[in-house]
C-alpha cells in the first residue's frame, strides 16, 4: 500500500483512529504493518503490500477461493479429466473447458500464456453484444477519470479488469479493493506482469464497513461490482459517507417484466440492482443524486456449461436468451 494513503484510513468498525506500527517498507509503499484502533482496539494489517482491514463480525463467502481451490481438488482426485482437459486441441474445447483451462494457468501463476487464453474465451463465451455493451461502460468511465488527477477508488475489484484499463489508459493512481484476500494476491503479481503496479494500492474490505474517512473519496469506480455485494441499502449508504466527489458504478440491468430472472434474482441474490428504476431508488434512498448515462442495449445468452469438467458453469445468469440494458449510474453528493 503506497504510504500516502494512511491519512485517509480509519478503523472500519468503529471509526476510530488508527495507530501504525510499520515493520517494513519501501520509500513508497508499507510492506508489512501491524495497526490498531486506539478507541475499540480492533486489530489490522498491511501484509506483503496488501492492507486488510476486514472486521471478524461480518460474515462472507469467498468465491474467488473456494473456486480456485476446487479446480484444484477435482484436478487431484480426477486425473482423468486433467489429462483430456490439458491434451485436447484448443480448438475442440467449448467455452466453458476452455475457461476453466485458461483459470488453471493463471492459478499457477502463467499470465502470458492465461493472458492470451482468456482473451480468447471471452468470444467463446459470451455474446458480441454482451462484450460490446460492457467495454462501452467502461469507456465511459475512463474518459471521465481522465478528466482528473485524484486517484480512483474502485470497489469490488475482482480481476481488476476496469482497474486495469484504468491504469493503461490514464496517469491516475488506484485503489483495488475487494474482501477477497485471494483476489487481491493475485491481482498483486498480475498487475506486476503487465508493468502497471507501480500505481496501484491494494486493500482488502468489506463494502459494508470500508475504512475510509468520511467524503474522503473524490473518484469512485465500480465495474459491475456493486451487483455482488448483500445489503445493497447498507453498502450505498456507506459509499456515500466516503464519496467526496464523483461513483461512477458500471451496471447491468434486467427488464422488470422479466419475470424468469427477476424471480431468479429473487431467489439466490436481490432485485434491488436488477432493474434501472430499482437500482436508481436504491442510490437515491441513500442521498445520491442519481444520473444513469451511456445506456446500451445487448442481447445475450447463457454461457456454456463444461463438456470434459461435465456440467460445470462459469455464470448463472441469464439462464435463457434475453436482453439487457448496460449502463453507468453517475451518483454524486
Amino acid at each position: 500500500m503506497h504510504k500516502h494513503y494512511i491519512d485517509k484510513l480509519i478503523c472500519p468498525k468503529c471509526h476510530g483512529n488508527l495507530e501504525w506500527k510499520i515493520q517494513e517498507e519501501t520509500e513508497e509503499r508499507i510492506v508489512n504493518a501491524s495497526i490498531v484502533c486506539t478507541e475499540c482496539e480492533s486489530k489490522y494489517e498491511v501484509r506483503d503490500e496488501i492492507a486488510v482491514f476486514l472486521t471478524s463480525d461480518l460474515s462472507r463467502n469467498d468465491l474467488w477461493e473456494t473456486g480456485e481451490s476446487g479446480l484444484e481438488k477435482l484436478f487431484k482426485e480426477n486425473p482423468n479429466i486433467y489429462e483430456k482437459l490439458f491434451n485436447m486441441p484448443e480448438d475442440k474445447l467449448n467455452g466453458a473447458d476452455y475457461w476453466f483451462k485458461a483459470s488453471y494457468y493463471e492459478m499457477k501463476g502463467n499470465y502470458d500464456l492465461s493472458t492470451t487464453m482468456f482473451d480468447k474465451a471471452f468470444n467463446k463465451v459470451y455474446t458480441q453484444d454482451y462484450i460490446n455493451g460492457w467495454e462501452s461502460q467502461q469507456e465511459y468511465v475512463i474518459k471521465n477519470v481522465n478528466e482528473t488527477d485524484k486517484t480512483v477508488v474502485d470497489i469490488a475489484s475482482g480481476k481488476g479488469y476496469l482497474v486495469e484499463k484504468i491504469l493503461k489508459a490514464t496517469n491516475n493512481y488506484v485503489i483495488a479493493t475487494d474482501f477477497s484476500t485471494t483476489i487481491l494476491k493475485r491481482d498483486k503479481e498480475y498487475f506486476k506482469f503487465k508493468g502497471v503496479y507501480d500505481r496501484v494500492s491494494l486493500i482488502a474490505f468489506d463494502a459494508r464497513r470500508t475504512p475510509f474517512k468520511d467524503n474522503s473519496i473524490e473518484v469512485m469506480t465500480s465495474n459491475m461490482g456493486i451487483q455482488n455485494i448483500e445489503n445493497p441499502g447498507e453498502v450505498i449508504k456507506e459509499m456515500y459517507r466516503i464519496n467526496g466527489g464523483i461513483f461512477m458504478s458500471v451496471m447491468q440491468f434486467i427488464d422488470e417484466n422479466d419475470k424468469t430472472h427477476m424471480e431468479l434474482f429473487e431467489k439466490y441474490a436481490s432485485t434491488a440492482y436488477a432493474t434501472k428504476r430499482n437500482a436508481t431508488e436504491v442510490f437515491e434512498g441513500a442521498s445520491f443524486k442519481v444520473l444513469v448515462e451511456n445506456c446500451f442495449m445487448a442481447d445475450i445468452k447463457p454461457t456454456p456449461v463444461g463438456e470434459i469438467i461435465e456440467g460445470a458453469g462459469i455464470d448463472g445468469f441469464p439462464v435463457q436468451d434475453t436482453k439487457v440494458e448496460y449502463a453507468v449510474i453517475v451518483a454524486k453528493k
